[in-house]
């Protein structure tokens, strides 16, 4: 394992171990470990998902992005899941964080270089989903960006429900999403994404993929950004999200 900076090696053991045991870094830790730019906390994605055998054909097969600014991470297969399993206590180190989302499935390739028309082209299938945000150090929300980029983007899993199994309509990005908490509506937005569309997004991250060897494939989904911000959850609450007229997704978690 090469160092991509001086604490590259200790950071990710340290993040791998906390995978393993559950147990967070400190926020003193996280900070004295936080890599000095993106391209090194990318270094320290592709090591950690190695060491912990995330992709087991090599690749990653699903991706989450943020738009502002642009970042993204893989999503590990195991990670990905349909919601007839409940989110457990102990699959939670230190958030339950909340993101009702948009994965788009690619119907072809899409390499670096493609423009937001030949993005929107590719699509065909869209569907609902809720990321989990998850952080594996202390006091998250005072962590440096390159530390919370560096830990998967604060992933946790990502449950993929119904959703609509066609290309991209321009109507979409109008769609209302709305949130709800055991039964309650907590969020209910219109046109949410931070772009305008999430299709927008789609040209960088070709390029982020092939500047890291790998390329999107047939068959890839991609989480494209949150409609309704960061909700923290709770154990023991069940969180129902829908789009009007693309589809739904739950997840239950389960009481400590």
């Amino acid at each position: 394992m090469s160092a991509a900076f001086p604490q590259h090696d200790e950071l990710v053991r340290q993040l791998v171990a906390a995978w393993r045991n559950g147990r967070p870094l400190t926020a003193q830790e996280a900070t004295r470990l936080v890599p000095p730019d993106d391209a090194s906390a990318y270094a320290v994605q592709d090591a950690v998902g190695e060491a912990l055998g995330w992709f087991p054909e090599g690749r990653a097969r699903a991706w989450k992005i943020a738009s502002v600014p642009p970042t993204a991470a893989p999503v590990p297969d195991a990670f990905l899941l349909d919601g007839s399993t409940p989110l457990r206590p102990h699959d939670i180190h230190t958030l339950i964080g909340i993101e009702v989302e948009l994965v788009l499935r690619l119907g072809r390739a899409l390499p670096a270089g493609a423009d937001e028309r030949e993005a929107a082209g590719a699509i065909d299938g869209v569907f609902a989903a809720i990321e989990i945000f998850d952080v594996r150090a202390q006091s998250w929300d005072s962590l440096p960006r390159t530390f919370l980029l560096a830990d998967q983007q604060m992933h946790g899993r990502l449950f993929v429900g119904s959703g609509l199994e066609t290309g991209w309509q321009p109507a979409f990005a109008d769609t209302e999403v709305t949130l709800s908490v055991d039964g309650r509506e907590a969020i209910r937005r219109t046109a949410g994404h931070a772009l305008g569309t999430p299709v927008a997004i789609l040209p960088w991250l070709a390029r982020h993929v092939a500047d890291r060897g790998g390329a999107l494939r047939p068959g890839d989904l991609i989480a494209s950004g949150t409609w309704t911000g960061l909700y923290q959850a709770r154990p023991g609450q069940r969180l129902d999200a829908r789009f009007a007229g693309i589809g739904e997704v739950s997840v239950r978690i389960a009481s400590a």
